[in-house]
């Protein structure tokens, strides 16, 4: 049975960890510290089957095609609300849990590139789902929310929406969903001042951040 061989693989993982260990070092807790360093070692050797030379690029490769597996679920998700793109939908999520706010400041919370966010606010107008008014603190710029339309349907959206997180999570357990939002947290957290910063030499960033 599948059980034993695993429990078979945790004895000799164990038995490499506390091998030329002392006894105080050996305990739960810096096990479990060690193993994923240890299994990390393991993932390196192996071929990388999408771009073939580095480590890098493969992570590179597979959370961009995560994103496409993504964006085509919740497409399918919203297929009978009116929202042409799945970026329609996550503006409107935006601006219904935040309120009123300026067209940059959205585009910024969305980390998405400043000409296609236009876009998208543009047809989010066109289609009735937000709407702009002047902003009280500054006559001169105006501020955007939700239609009742818009409020209505990104109501209606989020349970759909749901169908399609639980999708892409799809095999991991929910240790496994915790670690990878924890590891996703941590790229972004990298990525954030970059992007807000709007810098786009590569040769900058890497001097910058020591990569």
């Amino acid at each position: 049975m599948k059980i034993y061989e695993l429990i078979r693989q945790l004895i000799d993982l164990t038995g490499e960890f506390a091998k030329g260990r002392i006894d105080k070092d050996i305990h739960i807790k810096s096990f479990l510290n060690w193993l994923p360093k240890r299994m990390d070692e393991t993932v390196s050797t192996e071929d990388y089957e999408i771009t073939g030379h580095s480590l890098e690029a493969e992570i590179a490769a597979y959370i961009g095609r995560m994103s496409r597996y993504s964006n085509t679920y919740i497409k399918s998700a919203l297929v009978d609300l009116p929202f042409a793109t799945d970026m329609d939908f996550a503006f409107t999520a935006i601006l219904h849990r935040a309120g009123p706010i300026g067209k940059t400041d959205l585009i910024r919370k969305m980390a998405y590139d400043k000409s296609s966010g236009m876009e998208v606010i543009k047809r989010l107008l066109k289609n009735g789902i937000i709407e702009q008014f002047p902003n009280p603190n500054d006559k001169r710029s105006k501020l955007l929310r939700l239609t009742k339309s818009g409020e209505e349907n990104v109501i209606k959206a989020y349970s759909e929406a749901h169908k399609a997180a639980k999708t892409v999570s799809g095999c991991l357990d929910t240790g496994e969903k915790i670690a990878l939002l924890r590891i996703l947290k941590k790229l972004d957290e990298f990525h954030l001042p970059i992007y807000l910063e709007e810098e786009k030499d590569l040769n900058v960033i890497i001097e910058r951040y020591s990569l």
